[in-house]
């Protein structure tokens, strides 16, 4: 193999390696990013004593939903640009004429970055990575409302309600992660239990979602 053969494959061998670094690098700081939540330390301060185990719960399942969900967004984000960069490259590795005097070169790179670019999306595809990347995402959008909704003072009286909310959102994102579609995301209003009846401060029954 001449010199600037070599070159272009050294250049190549790092392209690969740099873009595989900085998805690992961006994954990792996407998934320790301090700015991530951080209204919810604040919305934390203003639950009621009989609300806020609850409140904290919520939270937590927040984060952790939203955590995976990064997750997978890179895992899946990551498979696609990855399959089109090396598509794209097993290409112009077939078109440079800087290889030309080294064909089996050529072809056995073109073929590696194909082979590779195939791969990711058959490992993509398999795994399911869009839709469990979609479930948690739409598991943590539900669960950070959820939180919200906590703050007011109804909440107080409607616990038995805000626990079945929660079985709601988990069963809805578990079926979206084993591919059983729901009809609703967890963040629907059709979702969620219907409402009760709760009595105002003169006693009369008044309807309050859950």
């Amino acid at each position: 193999m001449n010199k600037p053969a070599k070159i272009v494959v050294l250049a190549a061998v790092f392209v690969i390696l740099a873009l595989l670094a900085g998805w690992l690098s961006t994954t990792y700081l996407a998934r320790n990013q301090p700015n991530r939540g951080v209204a919810m330390e604040d919305l934390m301060e203003l639950y009621r004593p009989d609300t806020k185990p609850l409140g904290t719960i919520v939270v937590k399942t927040y984060r952790e939903f939203r955590g995976n969900s990064v997750h997978w967004s890179a895992a899946y984000f990551g498979c696609l640009f990855g399959s089109a960069f090396l598509s794209a490259m097993a290409g112009l590795f077939l078109k440079l004429e800087i290889l030309a005097s080294q064909p089996k070169v050529r072809n056995d790179l073109a073929a590696a970055m194909a082979t590779f670019a195939a791969l990711l999306v058959t490992l993509s595809t398999t795994g399911d990575f869009q839709r469990k990347w979609q479930a948690n995402r739409a598991a943590a959008a539900a669960m950070e409302n959820l939180a919200y909704e906590l703050v007011r003072p109804a909440a107080a009286i409607n616990l038995e309600a805000i626990l079945t909310r929660i079985q709601t959102i988990n069963d809805v994102r578990n079926r979206g992660i084993i591919g059983e579609l729901a009809e609703n995301s967890p963040g629907d209003a059709a979702a969620l239990p219907a409402p009760t009846k709760v009595p105002d401060s003169e006693g009369t029954p008044k309807t309050s979602a859950p």
